[in-house]
């Protein structure tokens, strides 16, 4: 698989993508589902790489074995999250908790589903606004992955539960990020279903 290279000054960024969900409506692991050569969470940790980050942290829970032994980079830090059953919240916490050990600038966190991910979308949403506290894409006014926080906000993080990643911060009004609209309804698409993944396969 080759993807576009797209480089940001990887040394100030981690990257941690969360990989322990449960995937109870596609009936198997999405973590591990083949595309573009490799798997989704394959192709999550090429597009990462391609831009130039090297910091990066995967999210194990659910077939945490499995995914873990999918990841061949030594360089890659899998972290089990014990918790991943009872939400997205612990396992943004736990990617907290290891970004906060980088001494990195900034922290994207990304699902590993989002399949039509490119380094084009992730280096225009690093560069749009540096020093905000979070930033993320906005399609046609609806909010969407990857979220990229400031360093100061990852004490916050690391206190997560629930059902909800970090973005129970913005409804709490405890952090207010800023948008990078995009022309890119490809950055809402997502597998949750076997119909998704025979839909993105079909294309």
């Amino acid at each position: 698989m080759t993807v576009p290279h797209a480089s940001v000054d990887g040394s100030t960024i981690a990257a941690v993508v969360l990989a322990a969900g449960l995937s109870r409506r596609l009936g198997r692991a999405k973590q591990l589902l083949p595309w573009r050569g490799t798997t989704l969470l394959g192709y999550t940790i090429a597009v990462l790489q391609a831009t130039g980050i090297t910091h990066i942290a995967v999210i194990t829970g659910h077939e945490a074995s499995l995914v873990a032994s999918a990841v061949t980079d030594p360089l890659i830090t899998c972290i089990m999250n014990p918790e991943y059953a009872t939400g997205q919240g612990t396992s943004v916490a736990c990617g907290a908790r290891w970004a906060l050990t980088t001494g990195c600038q900034r922290v994207i966190f990304l699902p590993c589903d989002q399949p039509l991910l490119t380094t084009t979308h992730l280096t225009t949403l690093l560069n749009a606004f540096p020093d905000a506290d979070a930033c993320m894409p906005r399609v046609a006014d609806q909010p969407t992955s990857p979220v990229v926080w400031s360093a100061r906000t990852l004490p916050l993080l690391t206190h997560l539960q629930g059902a909800q990643g970090g973005r129970q911060l913005f409804g709490a009004g405890t952090v207010m990020p800023v948008f990078v609209d995009f022309d890119a309804p490809e950055l809402l698409r997502d597998i949750d279903t076997p119909e998704d993944y025979a839909a993105l396969c079909a294309m």
